[in-house]
């Protein structure tokens, strides 16, 4: 229970530290200014569609809360270790009784806070703008906005979870500037993977088609998430069963991205 403890505290010390550097950071204040930005901007898009103003400022706002959050995600993430190995604070914690397993889930753990108070932020507004720019301002109107935009955001926040820990994993082992086109790129095959699959079942080359299906099921699939988070934004439930399918399925990514980042940490000597 002492050993467990001890464990857990420091974890906690190396994530709240995390936290605390990451919101020093003032690219995070500026991606959250560009994302009002983007949000107002969707408004006068908005108004050259009658009676459409409110479904393309959900749309676009959603759109940038998600790519711009998502590049906080993947930059932050990839110069987690980097940046410990930079300042060459990395030695001085290994000379305590800390594990790689502690160091990864504590980095990881103050990423996700700060992560997700500026996701949360950002959800907030634009619920608040689309309130604003309803014909009709009555506070009555408010939870019902939440309630459906929110749960959009969450889904959001999960799909960062797994940008993160990708992010996090390359981190351990690669310089910055590869660990951002490594996570990049599997992010982006998260959701092109159902496409590459269809396009072997339509291809007339045997090998292609077992080629396109085997990258299919190696690779994550995150259409899912997209897909649910588009029947949510058009007040359409997708089911409590896909929702919590997709949860496990975004944890399950999670846990073995760290548990291989804890590995290839502990394997690293530091001096």
């Amino acid at each position: 229970m002492n050993s467990t403890f001890k464990a857990l505290h420091s974890v906690t010390a190396i994530g709240l530290n995390t936290f605390r550097e990451t919101v020093r950071d003032k690219i995070l204040y500026a991606f959250m200014l560009f994302a009002c930005v983007i949000s107002l901007m969707s408004v006068l898009l908005g108004s050259l569609s009658v009676g459409q103003d409110v479904k393309i400022l959900e749309d676009i706002g959603l759109a940038a809360i998600s790519c711009i959050s998502g590049i906080i995600a993947v930059f932050a993430g990839t110069n987690l270790v980097y940046k410990e190995l930079e300042k060459r604070t990395v030695y001085l914690i290994f000379t305590k009784p800390i594990t790689g397993w502690q160091f990864i889930a504590g980095k990881y753990l103050g990423l996700s806070v700060c992560v997700f108070i500026v996701v949360a932020a950002m959800g907030l507004f634009l619920s608040l703008l689309v309130w604003f720019v309803r014909p009709e301002h009555s506070w009555s109107l408010l939870p019902s906005i939440l309630g459906f935009m929110m749960p959009a955001v969450l889904l959001v926040y999960l799909e960062l979870l797994f940008v993160m820990a990708l992010a996090t994993f390359f981190s351990t082992f690669s310089s910055p500037v590869m660990s951002v086109l490594f996570t990049l790129s599997l992010w982006l095959i998260g959701h092109f993977g159902d496409s590459l699959r269809q396009l072997g079942q339509m291809s007339q080359n045997p090998a292609f088609a077992q080629f396109s299906n085997f990258v299919y099921f190696l690779l994550p699939d995150l259409a899912g998430l997209t897909r649910a988070r588009s029947l949510l934004m058009y007040g359409r439930n997708p089911g409590m069963e896909v929702i919590a399918f997709i949860t496990c399925y975004v944890f399950a990514y999670v846990v073995l991205l760290l548990v291989l980042a804890s590995a290839v940490t502990d394997r690293r000597e530091f001096p």
